[in-house]
């Protein structure tokens, strides 16, 4: 038989430090999966994502701090069930970036991402323009149901807004500058929506769900890891201890056990329980305690 070379035989191995070859590519790809998601997670900004849960219960968000220059009374009943949100910062400076339009237009965008389908607005700090708003129009503001030209409501309406607006705001004042919007949003949404003008998006679940997932994937992950890391520690002990055939029955349920623990549906009731369970029985068994009776609860426990 032709000898496989050195990483085949490393990838066709049927057990890695004694845990089975599947239990090991499930735990990688279950890190993989876990680590893309994290890292949708950790673009989204503490900042933003206030904004947005805030936006699942108001169409205007106002942060502690902001400095009274915008009537969010006025905006909420202006804005009304248009397409339309706005976010009203402190004065706390935006993060510093490098985007095509400055940090302001980029934190916007970052906001609309996650309100795909409205107009959003978000008075903010500029490190050198001051107190402004920056717009911007949501990636899924044009769609199937609704589907227009999104540059229509973006530099155009805003352009048509602001020659409006210089007559009527200030810099105490910039409730106006709303105001102006939505009725150059009302002059433009006549033409492009003939029929029916859109209402204000639902905020997606896309945030609660991911931190849902997380949390369950790290359940399970530390169960994985503990298992593993003990089931290592117990291969090395077991080169220095003799072993008794009750200790091999023993230890060979636990393993059964173990598999379907990483298997199982974490949600499932009573996983975390049986997971916990496992986790302290292998404890005890590797340590040299009898654990039969622990093993018994566990395997009726999953039946």
């Amino acid at each position: 038989m032709k000898k496989l070379p050195p990483v085949e035989r490393l990838l066709w191995r049927e057990k890695y430090f004694g845990v089975p070859r599947w239990i090991v590519g499930g735990v990688l790809v279950g890190v993989i999966a876990c680590l893309a998601l994290l890292r949708n997670q950790v673009t989204t900004s503490d900042r933003v994502r206030a904004i947005v849960e805030g936006f699942r219960h108001s169409s205007v968000y106002v942060e502690p701090g902001a400095p009274g220059t915008v009537n969010a009374d006025r905006v909420r009943q202006v804005l009304g069930d248009r397409p339309i949100v706005v976010a009203i910062l402190s004065d706390d400076p935006y993060p510093a970036t490098d985007a095509a339009g400055g940090p302001g237009q980029q934190f916007c965008a970052d906001v609309a991402r996650l309100v795909p389908t409205n107009i959003v607005i978000v008075y903010g700090n500029e490190p050198e323009d001051g107190y402004n708003p920056s717009f911007c129009v949501g990636p899924r503001f044009t769609n199937e149901e609704h589907p227009v030209t999104g540059a229509n409501f973006d530099f155009v309406l805003i352009a048509k807004a602001e020659t409006a607006w210089k007559y009527r705001a200030s810099p105490t004042d910039l409730t106006p500058q709303v105001e102006e919007y939505v009725l150059a949003f009302d002059a433009q949404a006549a033409k492009d929506y003939p029929d029916t003008v859109p209402r204000r998006g639902a905020v997606p679940d896309e945030l609660a769900t991911g931190e849902v997932v997380l949390a369950l994937g790290g359940i399970v992950a530390a169960c994985v890891a503990v298992f593993f890391l003990l089931h290592v520690v117990a291969l090395g002990i077991g080169r220095r201890t003799p072993r008794t055939r009750t200790r091999l029955a023993t230890g060979a349920r636990l393993s059964r056990i173990g598999e379907y623990v990483m298997s199982a549906d974490p949600r499932r009731a009573k996983q975390a329980e049986v997971a916990r369970k496992y986790v302290l029985a292998l404890q005890d068994h590797e340590s040299g305690a009898n654990v039969e009776r622990q093993v018994d609860e566990l395997e009726r426990l999953i039946r």
